[in-house]
């Protein structure tokens, strides 16, 4: 018998007060989880694009980037909005899609997770990615060309301060003696993100989890899964627990139920298509679009007993 799926958000490009009422509502409703976006600096231009581009733009004129590093989004370190949605809910997990790990400390994110962890009571994910947005990286100083091995050397760094106690690293591009990031083990989902061969295969390596780039369809997403599952039993890992978070690309019923046919049963649906990141309107008309969607899903609802 499969378990009845959960739903969460991913939210981005939302001013405080509506992320912490739609947190709430969320929770209210019966949805299982928010995930934030991470970036830090918007440069006004850029060569790159988005991960869910499948295209090259044509021309400058071509914004469709914009509504993630545009000139009106509204970005917020996502480590504060963690805490505070930690505080103002009692169930809701807490999770990044994705941290932008490369551009990060390695000890100061293990900070930033420990400290996620312990003030959410264990209702913390941590959603890594390589990112993608190579002028961010020059702004911050980190090497644009060096993020994935970044990312796989944080990971392992990760991994040995969640153990608790004192450790030490000696590797290419992080050094340190001794040290202690907490005295007890932290345990932290790791949840890689990508779509792309070098995520995926980083995802059956050391993952406990996936979620994809952007959104997907379901013949996307169940191909995706085929590679992850090859790829996890090449490596001997396809025994460990793991799990599949994908964001469809509608939030129709018709559509969504396709995917939990299919088995996925973490679905994570995109923020603006159910409560409008737009701050002009009101907060009862959010309300109902976030209802309606809980609604149409049958989230909240409890199944009997013996009933898939």
């Amino acid at each position: 018998m499969s378990r009845k799926p959960t739903y969460g958000i991913t939210t981005y490009n939302y001013e405080p007060q509506d992320l912490l009422n739609l947190a709430r509502h969320a929770e209210r409703l019966g949805f299982e989880g928010l995930w934030f976006g991470e970036h830090y600096v918007i440069p006004r231009t850029y060569a790159g694009h988005h991960p869910s581009r499948t295209d090259t733009p044509k021309d400058q004129n071509d914004t469709r980037d914009k509504t993630i590093i545009g000139d009106d989004v509204r970005i917020y370190d996502p480590w504060f909005l963690l805490g505070a949605v930690a505080g103002a809910t009692t169930r809701l997990k807490i999770g990044t899609a994705i941290c932008i790990v490369p551009m990060n400390n390695p000890l100061i994110l293990a900070r930033h997770t420990a400290t996620a962890h312990d003030v959410s009571a264990g209702r913390f994910l941590l959603g890594t990615g390589a990112g993608w947005l190579k002028e961010e990286f020059d702004a911050i100083g980190v090497p644009f060309h060096e993020r994935g091995a970044r990312l796989d050397e944080t990971i392992e760094i990760l991994k040995k301060a969640w153990a608790g106690g004192y450790f030490s690293h000696e590797g290419k591009h992080f050094r340190f003696d001794e040290l202690q990031i907490s005295p007890h083990p932290t345990k932290v989902p790791l949840i890689c993100g990508g779509n792309s061969g070098p995520a995926l295969r980083r995802v059956a390596e050391v993952a406990d989890g996936w979620i994809n780039s952007a959104m997907v369809t379901l013949d996307e997403a169940k191909a995706l899964r085929d590679t992850i599952e090859a790829a996890r039993k090449a490596r001997g890992t396809d025994q460990r627990p793991f799990d599949y978070f994908v964001r469809p690309h509608t939030v129709e019923p018709e559509d969504v139920g396709g995917f939990v046919r299919s088995g996925f049963e973490n679905i994570v649906l995109w923020g603006p298509n159910l409560w409008p990141s737009d701050p002009a309107i009101s907060l009862d008309i959010k309300v109902a679009g976030l209802e309606r969607v809980a609604r149409d899903l049958g989230i909240g609802v409890r199944v009997p007993e013996g009933v898939d």
